[in-house]
Formats: C-alpha cells, sequence, structure tokens
C-alpha cells in the first residue's frame, strides 16, 4: 500500500513539473524538492549557488560554488590555507598538496611556488579557453600534506572537487591519496617528484599521473656508479670484498628504489648472493620516516663500516642518517654515498659546504633536462627568480610542478566543450604527446597552445626537462637521467651536474663522470 501511495504521489508531481513548465512559471529549486520527494515525504535542500558570484561576500572568506551539487564551499581549510587566483566568472578551482611544513618544508615551498607561478601565467591571459568564446580563470587552493594529508585530500576532493591536483610530493602518498581519495572522487593527481614504479601498477581509471622518470628508469645508471666506484676501490683494497649498505624509506619510495637495485652485481656476486648472511657484504636498512631518530641504525652502520652508501629517502635521510654517521665515524677510509633525487636538498649542501671531504664523496642520480628543453627550464627559471627572488632554484621537482599546471591548463583547453572533470583533464592530457606542433611550456606560448588545442589538434608540449610524453599507465616515456655532484663555492655550495647522462629511451650513457670542484 505505501509502495503503491508513493508510485501515485510521484505521478501527480511528474504532471506538476509539467503543468509549470507549460506555464511558464517553472522554478528550478522548485522542481529539484518536487522531484526528490522521498518514501517519508522529506525533499532535500534546494540550491545555494549557480555561480561562484552566488558565495560571494561570504563572512569566513573565498567560498566557491560547487556544482553540479549548487554548494557553496569555503576554498581554505585548516591544512589547505592558501589560495591563487580570484574566483571570477567561470573560474576553475585546482589543488595543489606539498609537505610545506616540517623536514620537509623548505623543499616543497619551491614546489608549491612554481605552481602558482604557473597559474599567474595562465591567468595573465584570461585563464582556460571555456565553450564558445568564455574564458575559465584558475583559482589554485594550495594544501599542506605534511599537516594533515586525509584532511587535506577530504577538502579537495569530496568538498570542492576540483578536476585535478598538482602533489602529492611523496610516492607513498601518491598512493594513499588515489587509493583512499582521488579515484573515488574522478581527480586527476599529477605528482611531479613520485617516482615509485608501482604507481603504474595502481588501479586508477586514468587518473594517476607521474612527470618524473621511475625509480626503476633511473636504477641502471645508479648501478653503474656502485660499479664504478667498486672498480675504484678495488685498486685500494684489493684484499677484501667492497661492502653496501643500501638505507631506504620503509614506503613506496624506498621499496621502490631498493627493489630497483635487485639486478645489481657486487664483489662478482648477486645482491641476493651478497646479502645472505654466508657472504654478508651488502646489508638492507629499511626505517620509519616518523621516527624521532635514526640512532639504532646508524649504530648498526658504523658497526659494518660500508664502503659505499645508498641512499633513498627525504631530508630526513640527511639529517638523521649521513650527519650522524659521519660524525662518529672513526678512522678512514669513510664510505661515498649514491643518493636518489629527493635527496637533492638544502640539507645536504648545509652537510657539505664546510666539509670538502664528504663533498666530494656524495654523488646522485636525477633529472636533466634534454637538448629541446633547455632553454625552456632557463626561461622558468629567470620567471621564478622574477617572481620569487629570495627562493632557491636548484630544488628537484620545481619544473615538474610548473609544467604539471601548464598540462593541466592545456588539458582542459582540448576538452573545452565536456564538463570539467578529472575525465576530461585525463583525455586532454593525451593531447599533449600526439604529434603536431612543438610548443614550449612558457608564459610567451600559453595563447599559442591554446590555439591549437581548441582548434581540435594535438601538439608536442615541450616542458622544463623533457616532452610531456606518458605511457598508457601514466608514467612518463623519455628524458634524460644524470649523475649529480655538490661544488663548492662561496657563500655556499651548490649542485652541479657531473657531465655523465643517460637517455631512458635508448638507456645509452653520454660523457663520463667529473667530481665537481
Amino acid at each position: 500500500m505505501a509502495s503503491l501511495s508513493r508510485l501515485r504521489i510521484g505521478t501527480v508531481l511528474l504532471a506538476l513539473l509539467g503543468t509549470l513548465a507549460a506555464c511558464d512559471v517553472f522554478d528550478e529549486s522548485l522542481a529539484r524538492r518536487l522531484q526528490s520527494v522521498d518514501g517519508g515525504g522529506a525533499a532535500s535542500a534546494p540550491l545555494e549557488c549557480k555561480s561562484h558570484a552566488q558565495c560571494a561576500d561570504r563572512p569566513d572568506g573565498p567560498t566557491a560554488c560547487v556544482l553540479p551539487e549548487g554548494r557553496c564551499v569555503k576554498l581554505k581549510s585548516d591544512a589547505c590555507p592558501t589560495i591563487t587566483g580570484e574566483l571570477s566568472g567561470d573560474a576553475i578551482v585546482l589543488g595543489s598538496l606539498f609537505s610545506v611544513s616540517g623536514a620537509q618544508g623548505m623543499t616543497n615551498l619551491p614546489r608549491q611556488q612554481s605552481v602558482m607561478l604557473a597559474v599567474g601565467a595562465i591567468n595573465s591571459v584570461g585563464g582556460v579557453p571555456g565553450p564558445g568564446a568564455t574564458k575559465r580563470p584558475l583559482v589554485l587552493v594550495s594544501c599542506d600534506e605534511a599537516a594533515d594529508l586525509n584532511g587535506a585530500s577530504e577538502h579537495l576532493i569530496k568538498q570542492l572537487k576540483v578536476p585535478a591536483i598538482v602533489g602529492p610530493n611523496v610516492s607513498q602518498d601518491v598512493i594513499t591519496v588515489s587509493n583512499k581519495y582521488s579515484v573515488a572522487g574522478g581527480t586527476v593527481l599529477i605528482s611531479p617528484t613520485a617516482v615509485a614504479s608501482s604507481i603504474a601498477d595502481l588501479t586508477d581509471n586514468d587518473l594517476t599521473w607521474i612527470m618524473v622518470p621511475s625509480d626503476e628508469q633511473r636504477a641502471p645508471l645508479m648501478i653503474q656508479q656502485i660499479q664504478e666506484i667498486e672498480t675504484d676501490l678495488r685498486v685500494q683494497r684489493p684484499d677484501r670484498p667492497i661492502k653496501l649498505a643500501i638505507i631506504h624509506r620503509s614506503d613506496a619510495l624506498g621499496m621502490g628504489t631498493r627493489v630497483a637495485l635487485n639486478s645489481l652485481v657486487l664483489n662478482e656476486k648477486t645482491l641476493a648472493e651478497n646479502v645472505s648472511p654466508n657472504v654478508g657484504s651488502v646489508v638492507i636498512e629499511p626505517y620509519t620516516a616518523d621516527a624521532a631518530n635514526q640512532e639504532t641504525l646508524v649504530s648498526r652502520q658504523l658497526a659494518f663500516a660500508p664502503d659505499i652508501v645508498v641512499m633513498a629517502g627525504l631530508a630526513e635521510a640527511i639529517t638523521q642518517v649521513m650527519v650522524p654517521l659521519e660524525t662518529r665515524w672513526q678512522g678512514l677510509p669513510r664510505p661515498y654515498y649514491i643518493l636518489i633525487d629527493s635527496l637533492k636538498v638544502p640539507e645536504l649542501l648545509t652537510a657539505t659546504g664546510d666539509n670538502d671531504d664528504l663533498r666530494k664523496r656524495v654523488r646522485g642520480t636525477g633529472i636533466v633536462p634534454t637538448a629541446r628543453s633547455a632553454e625552456v627550464l632557463d626561461a622558468f627559471h629567470v620567471d621564478y627568480q622574477t617572481k620569487f627572488p629570495t627562493s632557491p632554484t636548484t630544488i628537484s621537482g620545481m619544473g615538474p610542478a610548473y609544467d604539471a599546471t601548464y598540462a593541466i591548463a592545456y588539458a582542459l583547453a582540448a576538452t573545452r566543450d565536456m564538463p570539467v572533470s578529472g575525465a576530461s583533464v585525463s583525455a586532454g592530457l593525451k593531447k599533449l604527446s600526439a604529434g603536431g606542433n612543438a610548443i614550449e611550456v612558457s608564459s610567451t606560448k600559453i595563447l599559442a597552445a591554446f590555439q591549437q588545442l581548441t582548434s581540435g589538434k594535438s601538439i608536442e608540449a615541450i616542458g622544463t626537462y623533457a616532452s610531456l610524453e606518458w605511457d598508457a599507465h601514466g608514467a612518463p616515456l623519455g628524458g634524460r637521467v644524470e649523475v649529480w655532484c655538490v661544488a663548492s663555492g662561496k657563500p655556499a655550495a651548490t649542485y652541479a651536474s657531473s657531465g655523465l647522462t643517460m637517455d631512458l629511451k635508448t638507456m645509452k650513457l653520454d660523457g663520463d663522470y667529473t667530481q665537481c670542484n
């Protein structure tokens, strides 16, 4: 009986809606209330807004209209305190997610600022083209993953329903946010710094992308460097096996690098043979990044006395492992260090700045611009230094963060007749590497890119390090990696190239390693 009554009520309501429309007195909010009457007779709340303008002048700060729900949502939250751009017209709200506080703050603030720089450049030409002749400015909500990863993710994805986020900066956080929030919420994640090859294996509906080569792609150059140092050390220490320590974060970043070294041959033995208790020439030390210190790990390494130390982590690996190990080391010889790009941080420059011996024992692997991208990177550095004159430009991930923001804007332009969503961004990203005119990621080439993309053509977007080209899993296809080193200088040490690079498509080495002066 109750079901029959609800059916009759629904029939009457539909007839009433038709009558209202025919009489030209149709009211959208009334229609929504009538259509949403449930079994108990309750109606859903009416739309608060249909445009950002209807959410303006709120006492609690800038507020966006989130469609199609028609909800007014504050742009800021406790974990998302920074806004770039103005909520005008058909503005599109995007997010950035970096660890800008705590131990990683000095590294990630320049990355966040690189995204802000790109948003400003895109807005300077009116924003992203929309349907017809409309322009859609970008509004960036910048969040701190170190302060509250879950809270920031929920705010951006569940509340603001942003179509895309630049970040997170940590591989494990990319996996966590993808699995818990962004895939279900339909939001694209583009990380400028995540390198874990396991990200490519996510079931992500084409929504999770990375900007830089994975640990798996970089591993051959790292292995080549370990073996080169081994060869040099054998001349000095011919009477014993070379000892290697692999110290890594116990997360996706660290595990990815550790696993990528499985093919290493040291002392004419496989890695598995070297790790075995009978040989013991290699030790593998995972560590928990949020531990108060790594004193126990350091003590074990002092007892082991490695000749080479591979480190895969973030800034805490420098301050809590390398520096204490060097401080407590007794006698000679001291170890060589081989690092990944995420350790190209200010803390390492501080540690080596007044320690020339340590400086000469440190080298790392990381991305370097291709010949076509070198001028793009130079132009980015000039624009960044003009906007942020006191901020460093040598932090890894800055250029890729800038590129990622342009990639999102270009993708939105390529799909301007589609509803703005993660799906439209994902579809548009495929238009950036499908051939066509080569256009640099630059403030002076934005309109040229928009013109091509809105006419239905693809482009070859040339970023600060390589062409913006991905495989079917959202991982970069090309680019170059290098061996970098630390150069002495006044008033401080700086990062420089050793001259040795490897092309990721051909896997061919170019140049030779030369220790920085």
